[in-house]
């Protein structure tokens, strides 16, 4: 008994079955849409019986109804639909900072216009009308780009590519780092070491005693430098900069500063005895003027 194996459906003819099942026709003034080639398995791999083996490949028209053109628009990922709309705004179809009701309603013209010309028996795509308007505003190399904000944009293909400041972290976000020594001004310097000697002393600082604080002051801050992070959020159509948050981090404070000034001070024996004085007075005339209460 011969086994017979099981034919597949014909992809094609599934394909127009479903057209007119949904009141197409093939003949002239069909409203259907171009959109490409795509690639198909023509035997081979999972198929069974006669043909198996390692699957061998074609490609074909790829065509839909207007209605099915139009809505693959809403199938489109966030990137796929930013890019397109670049396109749009290099065409000069769309102004810059067009969004997505403006891109839906010009993907529903270029699909019109598409069926327009596959009804006269020509195929051409959604995307090379696009790319014939944006050719002639300009963009005739592939490698072609142009400036959109921070970003760059291939005026033949829609892609887009980081181009501003900083590193790209996707999403339209990108952070850029600044590191810097902040080192304080001798006028600033010579008032904080005045202050902590009149306090701790009693007296101003000698000329050796400050250019020492500076010194001291400068190193700490030369190895403490300052870094600042700037996240700024760009608009992903128009390239332009919507947000920004900055964080610092590092260097040396007002409470750092004193602190190596206190340090410098108290390792003079001139402290030690100033305060071994001090406490001797405070304590004498504890005794001899009593508690104030």
């Amino acid at each position: 008994m011969a086994i017979t194996a099981s034919t597949p459906p014909d992809p094609e003819m599934e394909a127009l079955k479903k057209l007119f099942a949904a009141g197409g026709t093939t003949g002239p003034g069909a409203k259907t849409v171009y959109m490409g080639t795509e690639r198909y398995m023509t035997y081979g791999g999972q198929k069974t019986g006669e043909g198996r083996g390692a699957p061998k490949y074609g490609t074909r028209p790829l065509k839909m109804t207007e209605q099915e053109a139009m809505n693959n628009f809403y199938n489109w990922d966030d990137k796929k639909r930013s890019d397109f709309t670049a396109q749009l705004v290099l065409a000069g179809m769309v102004p810059a900072g067009a969004g997505a009701l403006e891109a839906e309603k010009a993907w529903q013209d270029l699909v019109k216009a598409s069926a327009r010309y596959g009804a006269a028996g020509k195929e051409v795509t959604p995307y090379d009308l696009l790319t014939g308007y944006v050719k002639a505003a300009g963009g005739a190399k592939k490698d072609s780009w142009k400036q959109l904000g921070a970003f760059e944009v291939n005026t033949v293909t829609g892609e887009k590519r980081y181009a501003g400041p900083g590193r790209y972290l996707g999403n339209g976000r990108a952070v850029m780092v600044d590191t810097r020594t902040d080192l304080t001004d001798p006028d600033t310097a010579k008032g904080i070491a005045t202050k902590l000697f009149q306090d701790l002393m009693g007296r101003d600082p000698q000329a050796g005693e400050l250019s020492a604080f500076a010194a001291a002051l400068n190193a700490a801050e030369a190895s403490s430098p300052v870094t600042q992070t700037t996240t700024t959020q760009y608009d992903m159509d128009t390239g332009q900069a919507l947000s920004q948050q900055t964080a610092s981090a590092g260097g040396v404070t007002a409470e750092g500063r004193a602190y190596i000034g206190e340090q410098q001070i108290k390792q003079k024996k001139e402290y030690g005895v100033n305060q071994s004085v001090t406490t001797y007075q405070n304590a004498l005339e504890s005794l001899i003027y009593g508690n104030p209460g």
